[in-house]
């Protein structure tokens, strides 16, 4: 079987965070030479809606109608790379381009996660202090919270808790710290699903 070449995507996105700066990756990594090492082509920048400063009300996410609306452009964009018989590579941003990404993955059947992150990304929204999407992300993929950011197109989960694996993380103390459910809890109050993530 022969090796598809590489497509990169930019996404750079800040959405679903309290700080600024991640949304320059896109910029630097080929400016080091990831391009020319990957033999890759650039397949194209998405355009990022503009970010606001506080949570939204309802689910308590900053930006969540934001990027609940734009994860959708970034499944698009990344569907039109294979069908061009390529392999995106998708530079963030935010750990919440996963969103996207699944999202594009979903409308083809049913994929896998390995989730390779220092933080389990698996806080439920009343217990991230920053209402920061970026540490929900592999919750929101997996069905767990609002609908709103977990049910896109009425897809999800966007990928099976079973299918999903998380690798190399180490806040078990800041969760701890905040709160939020340890994976392998039951509580029904959180969504009634939070314990089914796979670790």
């Amino acid at each position: 079987m022969t090796a598809r070449p590489y497509a990169i995507l930019e996404a750079p996105s800040s959405l679903r965070l309290a700080t600024d700066g991640v949304e320059r990756l896109p910029d630097r990594l080929p400016n080091l030479g990831l391009m020319k090492r990957l033999h890759a082509r650039h397949a194209r920048r998405l355009a990022v809606p503009p970010e606001g400063p506080t949570p939204d009300p309802e689910t308590g996410i900053l930006n969540a109608r934001a990027f609940a609306a734009w994860s959708p452009k970034l499944a698009d964009a990344v569907e039109a790379v294979p069908d061009a018989g390529q392999f995106p590579v998708v530079l963030g941003g935010d750990c919440t381009i996963v969103l996207g990404s699944m999202l594009a993955c979903r409308r083809r059947g049913r994929y896998g996660l390995f989730f390779t992150d220092g933080n389990a990304d698996f806080f439920q929204p009343e217990a991230e202090p920053d209402g920061e999407g970026a540490s929900k992300d592999r919750a929101f993929v997996t069905g767990q919270g609002p609908s709103l950011v977990a049910d896109i197109e009425g897809r999800g989960p966007l990928v099976h808790t079973e299918d999903a694996v998380a690798f190399a993380y180490r806040d078990h103390q800041d969760q701890e710290e905040h709160g939020s459910l340890p994976r392998g809890a039951r509580s029904e109050e959180h969504y009634g699903g939070w314990d089914r993530a796979i670790v």
